[in-house]
C-alpha cells in the first residue's frame, strides 16, 4: 500500500491524490470538529456500534420506580 499524498490548499480544504487517475479530490468534511470538544464517556468502545453502548448505558443509569 502506497502512502496518501495529502496537501491542503490555500483556501484551507484537504485534498487527496487518487492514485489511480492521478487527479486530487476533495476530503469533505475534513477537521470540521477540530474547533470543538467530542466529549465521550469512558467505556464506549469506537470500534463497535456506538448506539447500542449509548442505548446499554442510559438504561442501568436510570431509576425504576
Amino acid at each position: 500500500m502506497t502512502k496518501a499524498d495529502l496537501k491542503q490548499t490555500q483556501t484551507g480544504q484537504w485534498m487527496l491524490r487518487d492514485p489511480r487517475t492521478g487527479q486530487y479530490v476533495e476530503l469533505r468534511g475534513a477537521n470540521s470538529m477540530k474547533v470543538s470538544d467530542l466529549p465521550l464517556r469512558k467505556g464506549i468502545d469506537l470500534t463497535k456500534p456506538i448506539a447500542a453502548q449509548a442505548l446499554d448505558a442510559g438504561s442501568g443509569s436510570q431509576k425504576s420506580k
